[in-house]
């Protein structure tokens, strides 16, 4: 069949692309000291899951990232990142956009790594559909030969919009429609995954062969009362232990402006597969990617919450108070010690409907424990806000107020085990 013979051409080009591994067993790559200079090839928009997940545990991203670009024949992600990175060239790094470099030793993706979808609330005044979603990601380089991360850096994107009930008839599918549109959009380029992709990789290494600096990684895990907290939660356990792995990855990232790697369920894990959509084709090439060993774990106790309800003067709204605490434990995997443990919690008033209906239990905690975390990491690397959150730190506006606050009666001990965390972290100028 010659059709199929093209296509299984096309398909063996892609994973020459994807993996440049010709003849990469005749060769031996250990000489990783030295500074690379070589081409980095682009293998684009992929996911960090085996490719019969991807609908499973990403719809939305799934269906979203194989819409058709507007501008050549690639997906629509696709495109606007090429042309986003050839018209504004990462710096110091000889990335390899069109075809792909024989001899390049690295290669480079965005994965997609997860996906939450919080529901959607019907608003008859505003004549609309509010949706809440957040996408993670990673950027990812890692050496073609050894099939080894050599760098990552996570990527968050939250999508919170009001579409008119008008625009949604045109639409089979609003979800990816407005994922489409975060990817990226004229209108607000700066609001787009795109945008948030090009920052995060001003902290992520291309230098080297090999992971530059120590390795850091994210485990989590529950230690509320007991699992009824979960019932009517709209969310399961599970999936909110992956959403705790997610945020805390980028907020460590983010806050302390460090490489992490790519978040686990299962901690065990040694590898992962980067799944690539081939528009040609219309199917996934995958390849195994080694994860380094840990040089450190970020262990993350999150001790649940609770909701209380207080009544107001006005008879159908009601002041709603949500508390949680959150631990946070940074373990030396080769010494064997604890670096660094610190207890958080937060609380947040705000006014709801009686009713509920505009309440989602799960975005609410989520919201509260994402944000709870990033203060968490900032506070290890800026001091001024480390004395402010152990005194707590408040939020006031008109919709609600917030306070977070470490748990400690000894703050000299908090800077120490700070410094600590910072003397490990690897140096700007390293990566």
């Amino acid at each position: 069949n010659f059709w199929a013979y093209i296509m299984k051409i096309k398909r063996r080009n892609f994973n020459k692309l994807l993996t440049s591994t010709i003849l990469a067993s005749s060769f031996s790559f250990r000489s990783y000291a030295e500074n690379y200079a070589g081409p980095v090839n682009w293998a684009g928009v992929s996911f960090l899951l085996p490719f019969n997940e991807i609908e499973k545990l990403m719809p939305i991203t799934k269906v979203a990232s194989e819409f058709k670009s507007d501008i050549d024949k690639a997906s629509y992600f696709n495109s606007y990142l090429n042309k986003s990175l050839k018209e504004d060239p990462v710096k110091n790094f000889n990335l390899k956009l069109e075809g792909f470099a024989e001899n390049a030793t690295l290669a480079f993706t965005y994965g997609f790594t997860a996906e939450f979808d919080f529901g959607t609330f019907k608003d008859n005044e505003e004549k609309g559909t509010a949706y809440l979603m957040y996408f993670f990601g990673h950027s990812l380089l890692y050496n073609v030969y050894d099939r080894v991360i050599v760098s990552s850096v996570p990527i968050r994107g939250i999508s919170g919009r009001l579409i008119p009930f008008e625009e949604e008839k045109k639409y089979p599918n609003m979800k990816a429609e407005i994922l489409k549109r975060f990817f990226y959009n004229s209108k607000t380029p700066k609001r787009t995954l795109l945008e948030q992709f090009r920052k995060m990789i001003k902290k992520q290494s291309f230098k080297k062969k090999e992971w530059e600096g120590k390795k850091f990684r994210v485990q989590v895990s529950y230690e509320g009362e007991n699992d009824n907290s979960f019932n009517n939660f709209e969310m399961t356990k599970n999936n909110f232990l992956n959403f705790i792995g997610q945020s805390a990855s980028f907020a460590f990232s983010y806050k302390l402006e460090s490489p992490i790697l790519p978040f686990m369920m299962n901690a065990s894990l040694t590898n992962t597969t980067i799944s690539r959509f081939d528009f040609a084709t219309k199917l996934y090439n995958k390849i195994d990617v080694k994860l380094p060993q840990p040089d450190f774990d970020i262990k993350i106790f999150h001790h649940g919450w609770e909701f209380a309800e207080e009544d107001t003067e006005q008879k159908n709204i009601k002041d709603v108070i949500l508390g949680m605490g959150v631990e946070i434990e940074i373990y030396d995997t080769f010494e064997e010690k604890v670096l660094y443990n610190q207890y958080y919690f937060a609380e947040q008033r705000y006014r709801e409907n009686n009713n509920k209906i505009q309440r989602s239990d799960a975005a609410k905690v989520c919201e509260l424990t994402e944000a709870l975390l990033e203060r968490a990491f900032m506070s290890i690397k800026d001091k001024s806000y480390r004395n402010k959150i152990i005194n707590g730190d408040q939020l006031i506006s008109p919709q609600r107020k917030t306070i977070f606050q470490i748990d400690t009666e000894k703050p000299k001990e908090v800077d120490k085990q700070s410094d600590n965390v910072l003397k490990q972290l690897p140096k700007v100028n390293e990566f």
